[in-house]
């Protein structure tokens, strides 16, 4: 065997090798579409449990319950729909648990906690939530709840916006005047 042919089948094997590596990495590519594409579109809505809850369940309360109302990027032409429901952990401590949509109908959903600051007049809050790489990263949240409007700003590793929510208004089939019909 001459050099040439050592040469050739070296060629030949590194021709292979990439060849493997790039259907490997196209095959890993289409799985993380697939998985992002099936949490998006598969779980789109609003949170669970965001229809039941009542508002606000406490009276003085200006944080706990279920809000609706938009989003929107102020790095990106994005915005959509925003739904949260947000529960009472402790007297400074709140759980949101956000569904927002994108206008091609994706859903992105997180949670995080907010910590309440001033209390006087509108209710002041902020957090800080890790999402992972492929959510965008460490969201960090500012904003104000006065009862009936959520106005927060949101500063992520990849993004930057606002969300602003209104109280989520009881349908009147769960209303209180609801319980005596049909009798």
């Amino acid at each position: 065997m001459g050099g040439s042919s050592i040469r050739e089948v070296l060629v030949e094997n590194m021709r292979r090798l990439a060849k493997r590596v790039s259907v490997s990495i196209l095959t890993v590519v289409i799985a993380v579409g697939a998985i992002v594409a099936y949490k998006g579109l598969g779980c789109a809505g609003a949170p669970q449990g965001w229809k039941s809850v009542s508002s606000p369940p406490q009276p003085g309360d200006l944080m706990e319950g279920a809000w609706e109302g938009a989003w929107s990027s102020d790095t990106k032409p994005m915005r959509g729909k925003l739904t949260a429901v947000i529960e009472k952990l402790s007297d400074t401590d709140y759980r949101a648990s956000f569904d927002a949509q994108t206008v091609l109908g994706m859903s992105h959903k997180s949670v995080c906690v907010f910590h309440i600051g001033e209390r006087a007049g509108a209710w002041k809050f902020q957090g800080k939530e890790d999402l992972g790489l492929l959510q965008g990263g460490t969201y960090e949240y500012k904003g104000t709840v006065d009862g009936n409007d959520f106005v927060c700003t949101y500063d992520s590793t990849f993004d930057k916006g606002v969300f602003r929510m209104q109280r989520r208004k009881a349908s009147p089939s769960t209303g209180p005047a609801s319980a005596g019909a049909g009798h």
